[in-house]
């Protein structure tokens, strides 16, 4: 069934598997992999291509000609989604929300939705991910005007999103074999939870040789260990897949959530430095950078141990660090310093 799902190819794969030497070294041994998923490259990449190449072909074989997409101000989805809409011909609304009080600048994700052309509804959300009957109203305004609408879950986290990241998993292991290498662990960040449930129904029935490290970017890991086998369970019977998790194949990390979802902690600020002065490649502040400073915090806590092979999903999302100042990054005296040029100006010529 995995195979006969609808499916429109988007993202640019296979993405690469780049080792991050320097990376390695500064933390003192382990060899780090990058999975580099922020190079799927529609809408400026990330791990929701993966996900909508099924779960938009799910709603073009429903007939829909229209997205209804929710997340945070600042989410991926939305901004991915409002790209591909673009590409396919679908009308995209985005129904955006926050807590009371947050701020919803024309920054990072934001500022390329209002590119896109989407339309924007805003709402205030407390709990973060309580819409209560707004999606509801958009849905009933569409199809009142006419439009075949196909409201797209959380994150994308449906069965049809986790196939992504189920198929994946024969990606990974196939690069793994090219270049030699057993790793013992995956990091990934788990927001709603699609692309771990994804890449753990993955590791399961294709008998991956590592265990996959979850790090909660939101949510406690109580709550996600109650979740995701549910939904892993109820995806693996919708994709014909045999195995399926139980509490003891879950490895949740909550400690580097910080102040809640999007609020950077110190590790978080620490490891997007550390990761662009050694490797060159941009990590986001609220799901990339959290989830490797938990890889960073267990290398020095010697959870993983300096002979080890990790890999670690780079799942995109870096456009939200412009959404950041550079005092929230913890940039506030930057490198750089003033030339005087005392030399002579050079003239003009004047045309003809």
């Amino acid at each position: 069934m995995l195979n006969e799902l609808p499916r429109i190819p988007l993202a640019l794969l296979p993405t690469p598997m780049e080792e991050a030497a320097r990376l390695g070294a500064a933390l003192g041994g382990p060899r780090i992999f990058f999975k580099r998923d922020d190079l799927t490259g529609a809408g400026l990449g990330g791990n929701k291509v993966r996900k909508l190449e099924f779960v938009i072909g799910q709603a073009i074989a429903e007939g829909a000609d229209t997205l209804v997409v929710c997340g945070g101000y600042q989410s991926n989805l939305a901004r991915v989604a409002a790209a591909l809409g673009n590409r396919l011909g679908l009308q995209v609304e985005l129904v955006l929300g926050g807590i009371p009080g947050e701020r919803r600048d024309m920054t990072g994700n934001l500022l390329l939705d209002h590119l896109y052309g989407a339309t924007i509804h805003y709402i205030e959300t407390d709990p973060r991910w309580d819409f209560g009957s707004a999606l509801d109203a958009v849905m009933a305004k569409l199809q009142a005007a006419g439009r075949r609408p196909f409201l797209m879950p959380l994150g994308g986290s449906t069965p049809e999103g986790m196939a992504g990241y189920v198929l994946a998993t024969h990606e990974m292991m196939a690069q793994c074999r090219d270049a030699g290498i057993t790793p013992t662990r995956l990091y990934v960040a788990v927001g709603s939870g699609g692309t771990y449930s994804g890449l753990l129904l993955g590791a399961l029935n294709f008998a991956a040789p590592y265990k996959i490290i979850g790090v909660s970017v939101s949510r406690l890991a109580d709550y996600l260990r109650e979740k995701i086998p549910v939904e892993a369970a109820n995806a693996a019977s919708a994709l014909g897949l045999q195995k399926v998790p139980a509490a003891h194949d879950l490895h949740i990390e909550d400690r580097y959530v910080g102040a809640g979802y999007g609020e950077l902690t110190a590790g978080c600020r620490a490891a997007i430095e550390l990761v662009a002065r050694t490797e060159g490649v941009l990590l986001d502040p609220v799901y990339s950078g959290k989830a490797m400073a938990c890889l960073i915090d267990h290398v020095r806590r010697a959870v993983i141990k300096p002979d080890e092979t990790v890999l670690f999903l780079h799942t995109g999302g870096w456009p939200a660090l412009f959404a950041y100042s550079a005092s929230d990054l913890g940039l506030e005296s930057p490198t750089a310093s003033v030339l005087q040029n005392k030399g002579a100006v050079p003239k003009v010529r004047q045309a003809p």
